[in-house]
C-alpha cells in the first residue's frame, strides 16, 4: 500500500510537471500572439497615417494646381481684355489713355496748343512732265503765326531770294500764297502776310513771351520742318547760354560773306536745316526765340534770335506797314577785350565791309577800321542794337581806331530799304 502511494505520488508529480510545460508554452504562444497583434495594430495605424498624409498631400497639390489653373485662366482673360482695350484705343486714337509724368503732360499740352500756329515756308515752282505742267512746293524753312489775320514770322535768310515764289503751308496742309514779305537782314527777321485769297480764314496765333526774362537752364521746345520733310517735328532741351555772339557764313577773319548776330540765345534743342524760322518755346507755351542757326562742327549747340527784337518789328509793321530801321551800312565783327589783347588791337566793332553810298561810306568809315565808340557810348556789345536805339535822320559821332590811331567822324543815319 505504501509503495503504491509512493508510486502514485510520483505519478502525480510527473503529471504536474507536464502541465507546467504546457501552460508555459501556451503562455508563450499567447504572448507571441499578443505581440503580433500589437505590432499589427501599430503597423495599421502607421500605414493609416502614411496614407492619410499622402491623401492630404495629393489633395493639397490638387487644390494648388486647381488654383494655379484658375489664376492662369484669369491672366489669359485679363490679357485678352487688355488686347481688346488696346485695339479699341488704336481704333479711337482720341481716347488713348497715356501713363505720363506731370512734366510730360505739360510738354504734350504745349505742343498740342502750339502746333496749329507753326507753319512751313515753301518755294512754289512749275515744272514740265509728260502730263504737262506741274505745280510743286518744296519746304525750305519754318515760321509761326503771330496774328489771327495771318502774319507769320520767319528768318530773313529763309526768304531772301527775291526771284522765288514763296508759299505758306499750315499744319493742316493748306497752302497759302504770300501777300507781302518784309525783311530785316540786320536781325535775320522776316514777316510774311498770308494772302487769304478772299477766304474767310482765321488763323491761330501763338503767344509771345519776354526774352529779357529768361535764364540758362530753362526748359525749351523747338518745333519745325527739319530737312524740309518732317513738318511739325518736336525737339526739346534747355537754354544753354545767353547773349551769345554768332557769326553766320564764312568764319574767315577778313571774310566778306559772314554776318555777326549779337545777343542771341544758345540752346541744346536739336535744330537742323529746315528748322530756321521756327519757334523756341518756353514751359509756359510762349515763344521766346526764333531758331536760326546751328553748328556743323559740334553737337547740341544751336541758336535763336530773342523774340523781343521781333516784337519791335511787329509793332512797326502794324503801325506803319513797314520796318522803320535806322541804317549805317557796315558789316562788322565784335572784338572782345580778350580778342583785342590777342590781336594787339582795341575792343570794338571791326569793320569787315562798307556798303557803297551808305551813311558809313559817306562819313569816311573804311574796311578794317574798329569803331570804339558810337555817339559817345563804348562799343562793347552789339553795334546793331546801338544803331537801332537812334532814329532815322539822327547824326551820330563815331570814334574809329585806324592804323594804331584814333579818328572821329560823323554819320547821318538813313532809313533802311
Amino acid at each position: 500500500m505504501k509503495q503504491e502511494i509512493k508510486e502514485g505520488e510520483k505519478v502525480t508529480k510527473e503529471k504536474r510537471s507536464t502541465k507546467g510545460w504546457v501552460y508555459l508554452l501556451i503562455g508563450l504562444v499567447i504572448v507571441y500572439l499578443l505581440g503580433l497583434f500589437t505590432v499589427t495594430i501599430v503597423r495599421g495605424v502607421m500605414s493609416t497615417n502614411i496614407i492619410t498624409n499622402a491623401q492630404d498631400r495629393v489633395a493639397t497639390w490638387f487644390r494648388d494646381f486647381t488654383d494655379t489653373v484658375k489664376i492662369e485662366s484669369k491672366k489669359d482673360s485679363d490679357t485678352t481684355e487688355e488686347k481688346n482695350d488696346s485695339s479699341e484705343s488704336k481704333n479711337t486714337s482720341d481716347n488713348i489713355v497715356l501713363n505720363v509724368t506731370s512734366e510730360e503732360k505739360s510738354r504734350i499740352e504745349i505742343v498740342k496748343q502750339s502746333m496749329p500756329s507753326v507753319v512751313s515756308i515753301a518755294v512754289s515752282s512749275v515744272s514740265l512732265n509728260q502730263s504737262g505742267t506741274v505745280d510743286t512746293t518744296s519746304n525750305i524753312g519754318t515760321g509761326f503765326i503771330v496774328d489771327s489775320s495771318g502774319i507769320v514770322v520767319t528768318n530773313n535768310h529763309v526768304v531772301e531770294d527775291t526771284s522765288s515764289d514763296y508759299v505758306v503751308v499750315t499744319s493742316d496742309g493748306t497752302v497759302y500764297k504770300t501777300k507781302e514779305i518784309l525783311k530785316d537782314s540786320a536781325y535775320d527777321i522776316a514777316i510774311i502776310q498770308i494772302d487769304t485769297e478772299n477766304k474767310d480764314s482765321k488763323f491761330t496765333a501763338i503767344e509771345l513771351g519776354d526774352s529779357d526774362n529768361i535764364v540758362a537752364g530753362q526748359s525749351v521746345i523747338a518745333i519745325g520742318t527739319p530737312l524740309g520733310e518732317y513738318a511739325g517735328s518736336v525737339t526739346t532741351g534747355i537754354i544753354s547760354g545767353l547773349n551769345r555772339s554768332v557769326t553766320a557764313g564764312s568764319s574767315s577773319w577778313y571774310g566778306s560773306t559772314s554776318k555777326t548776330y549779337e545777343g542771341v540765345i544758345q540752346t541744346d534743342a536739336a535744330i537742323n536745316s529746315g528748322n530756321s524760322g521756327g519757334p523756341l518755346i518756353n514751359s509756359s507755351g510762349e515763344v521766346i526765340g526764333v531758331n536760326f542757326a546751328t553748328t556743323s562742327s559740334a553737337d547740341n549747340i544751336s541758336f535763336a534770335l530773342p523774340i523781343n527784337k521781333v516784337k519791335e518789328r511787329l509793332k512797326e509793321y502794324k503801325t506803319y506797314g513797314k520796318f522803320i530801321k535806322p541804317y549805317l551800312g557796315v558789316s562788322y565783327e565784335t572784338i572782345s577785350q580778350i580778342y583785342a589783347l590777342y590781336y594787339n588791337v582795341v575792343p570794338g566793332a571791326f569793320i569787315k565791309e562798307v556798303e557803297s553810298g551808305s551813311p558809313a561810306d559817306k562819313a569816311g568809315i573804311k574796311k578794317g577800321d574798329i569803331i570804339t565808340t558810337f555817339d559817345g557810348q563804348p562799343v562793347t556789345g552789339s553795334l546793331t542794337d546801338m544803331i537801332q536805339t537812334k532814329k532815322v535822320g539822327d547824326t551820330v559821332e563815331i570814334k574809329l581806331y585806324r592804323d594804331k590811331e584814333y579818328v572821329t567822324v560823323s554819320a547821318t543815319l538813313k532809313e533802311a530799304d
